[in-house]
């Protein structure tokens, strides 16, 4: 297995490899907007170099403490569950766990068989826990020297979109890493923002001024105003606005159009 940290990538799809002494003087530390860092590891799938696998796709990287544990079981089976409607929408998942692979393989396996789903992604192992301390998936005052459940969302570019982090007693919801995905796909093909519980059908927020000059173009969208400081788009067809707010779903049928 190796790393390879600070080799981003320039404009011209170059990489770019820093000076020793500073990557040596340096902790990385993972945030939204970085590019996340090559490394080649053991998985269900064979070797995998992670630009390779990722590159020019949506990356569901996430982290999970051990095989045959109750928890990952659930979690598992849940994505694999939902894998033809995060394939259509071009994502991928790659796990990492400090299990082995021969572990992994055995627990598919039941899962396969008790669930009725397959597991088809490259599962990878950190039974030396290298890269999970590299990435931040180890707090031992939470989980000792088992892994957390750490998610990175990692864009078509490599670059972070989402990291999010979950303690070893809770199970990530499966239909909020692909909601939540959606919403970033959404937002970097049409520039719209999403509101708070936000479902594909929704309305969408327009954030800025060019945005909705782009968006008063389409004859599909009207830009509704709710407040001076925050304006929806919704499709001109509909009676009403689906607006999600707190715990229901408010339905305004007297917002007034904003004009085009």
């Amino acid at each position: 297995m190796s790393i390879q940290f600070f080799a981003p990538r320039s404009s011209t799809g170059q990489q770019v490899h820093l000076p020793r002494e500073y990557r040596r003087s340096v902790r990385w530390q993972p945030q939204i907007g970085d590019i996340f860092p090559d490394f080649t590891v053991r998985t269900t799938r064979g070797d995998i170099r992670f630009w390779d696998y990722a590159e020019g796709h949506w990356t569901h990287l996430f982290s999970h403490p051990v095989a045959f544990s109750p928890v990952c079981t659930t979690e598992i089976a849940a994505f694999a569950g939902l894998r033809d409607t995060f394939a259509r929408h071009d994502i991928r998942h790659l796990t990492l766990t400090g299990s082995s692979v021969e572990d992994q393989f055995d627990w598919h396996c039941e899962m396969e068989e008790t669930f009725g789903v397959t597991i088809d992604w490259p599962c990878a192992e950190d039974p030396s826990l290298e890269l999970s301390r590299c990435f931040g998936m180890l707090h031992q005052k939470e989980a000792g020297d088992h892994m957390i459940r750490k998610s990175f969302v990692v864009g078509p570019d490599l670059k972070i979109r989402l990291i999010s982090e979950y303690p070893m007693f809770v199970g990530r919801n499966s239909e909020e890493v692909l909601r939540v995905i959606r919403a970033i796909q959404m937002h970097e093909s049409t520039g719209f923002a999403t509101p708070s519980d936000w479902e594909e059908g929704d309305c969408l927020i327009v954030p800025d001024t060019e945005v909705e000059a782009r968006a008063r173009r389409v004859p599909e969208l009207r830009i509704l105003e709710i407040l001076p400081y925050l304006r929806v788009a919704c499709c001109a067809q509909s009676g009403s606005v689906r607006m999600p707010v707190g715990h229901g779903v408010r339905c305004a049928d007297n917002l007034s159009d904003t004009g085009g």
